[in-house]
């Protein structure tokens, strides 16, 4: 059997199926980083909102609190806001969007790494790579028991 140097997974956060060379693979389960930064954010805002519930969590909230209306002046309205500039959103060149289309038809027997953009055979792993220990059914270090 060929070596399987591309691992397939799904996204933990968007379920996208992402690709993986061996190169790149370090355990990943985000597709990248925009879906990493946003799982720990959420992870971070949850962590939070479990402090602030503690009493710990509470009791700091309110000394924070205190300090900071000691120090500012009372104000009970927010100033207005800038106005929005009328800028224009940038368009994407349909020459970059239909050339990686047309790329990948040419390679019909090869996958392409997600993350580092390399060519590889076609053969795939759905797990973690292992390194194979033979184990055995008794260990030589250990002596049976004697019979009866």
């Amino acid at each position: 059997m060929p070596n399987a140097d591309i691992r397939l997974f799904n996204c933990a956060r968007c379920h996208c199926q992402v690709k993986i060379c061996r190169y790149c693979d370090r355990g990943n389960i985000y597709c990248g980083l925009r879906c990493s930064i946003s799982s720990r954010m959420e992870s971070l805002r949850a962590a939070g909102k479990r402090y602030q519930r503690s009493l710990k969590g509470r009791m700091n909230h309110a000394r924070r609190q205190r300090r900071y209306r000691s120090r500012s002046n009372k104000v009970t309205h927010q100033g207005s806001s800038d106005t929005p500039s009328d800028d224009l959103l940038p368009l994407e060149s349909r020459l970059e969007s239909t050339a990686g289309r047309h790329e990948s038809s040419i390679h019909t027997h090869a996958m392409q790494c997600n993350f580092c953009q390399r060519w590889f055979s076609a053969f795939i792993r759905v797990n973690f790579l292992h390194s194979y220990v033979p184990r055995h059914t008794q260990s030589p270090w250990i002596r049976s028991p004697p019979d009866v």
